[in-house]
């Protein structure tokens, strides 16, 4: 079972976008000093995850093969090349956000897609063990998937995408890794599950909060200034979310799979990393702002969708 905070993260998140969106409305002198908390913030979203990791979950995973390999190939084979033709279609005059959508959409979620799994009554242990999947693939992907597909797009610096993604995927998990043997040494298994997790819960939801009122409260200016920016990021990521929650959901028939899995496959497809993914569009793409306007336009959308999705799910459970 999830930390009771996590219940109701949804909620908060929500709430944070529009905290930070006020903000950036009444106090605009904030939002610069708010860049830098994004990125602290989000080290230690990520941190706190990885020590939450354990990397014999990614081997228990094989326990359930069938729903693992989906998710696998939802996220890692079908999605990248998927959003990139979204962007053709839609964004094709608009170059940088075409490419923060990319970085937006392209990387799976490494924590709340847990939290709406639980809520939906989903296979929230397999969902934990699929976490190492999804932070393993990230880290070894990413830089192949920015340097193809936004590569195609706009001129990329390969340093500067390595650099990124060491920053804000591998140190993390390489210190979060350490962090954990350290801990089970020299205080046992049952201190580190019964005292470390619920601290470390508690600290994941006050930092995705944060960071999220960053995000806002640091770019809300700008899109506050350019609403039109909404109009083009709106209609690829609806059809996004719809089209792979309504995907997932056709997968779990024609595999006949339980209900529980449907509902971890749908929250794994469509939630997004976008913690990560707005570091990264600020470090690596530091000359493209809009690239890092959309990625923290993304939330506002996805949290919505989550919630309908979670309704649904809700809906269908005793009809699956």
């Amino acid at each position: 079972m999830l930390a009771p905070l996590d219940k109701i993260q949804p909620a908060a998140l929500i709430l944070s976008i529009f905290v930070g969106l006020l903000i950036a409305q009444q106090l605009p002198w904030v939002s610069q000093p708010m860049a830098w908390v994004v990125s602290v913030g989000v080290f230690v979203v990520i941190y706190s995850v990885f020590i939450s990791t354990e990397v014999r979950e990614v081997i228990n995973a094989f326990k359930n093969v069938k729903p693992l390999l989906l998710a696998i190939f939802l996220n890692f084979a079908l999605i990248p090349p998927y959003v990139w033709f979204l962007g053709y279609v839609f964004l094709a005059n608009y170059p940088d956000v075409w490419v923060g959508l990319l970085l937006y959409l392209i990387p799976p979620c490494i924590g709340w897609y847990l939290a709406f799994t639980n809520l939906a009554g989903g296979n929230v242990p397999l969902g934990v063990s699929l976490l190492g999947w999804n932070v393993s693939l990230q880290i070894a992907l990413m830089p192949i998937y920015l340097y193809v597909f936004a590569g195609s797009v706009i001129s990329v610096d390969l340093l500067q995408i390595l650099t990124s993604v060491g920053m804000y995927l591998v140190l993390p998990f390489a210190l979060g890794w350490v962090t954990r043997r350290l801990i089970v040494r020299v205080r046992g298994v049952d201190y580190f599950q019964k005292s470390v997790k619920p601290q470390l819960s508690a600290l994941r939801f006050a930092a995705v909060s944060l960071v999220i009122i960053a995000m806002f409260a640091s770019q809300g200016g700008r899109l506050l200034e350019n609403p039109s920016l909404l109009a083009l990021v709106i209609p690829p990521a609806l059809v996004y979310f719809f089209s792979t929650f309504a995907l997932s959901l056709a997968l779990g028939r024609l595999f006949k799979l339980p209900y529980s899995d449907v509902a971890l496959l749908s929250f794994t497809t469509t939630a997004k990393n976008s913690e990560a993914s707005l570091a990264i569009a600020i470090s690596a793409f530091p000359t493209n702002p809009l690239v890092a306007m959309v990625v923290a336009i993304g939330p506002a959308i996805e949290l919505p969708m989550l919630v309908l999705f979670l309704q649904i799910l809700l809906w269908v459970k005793n009809r699956w």
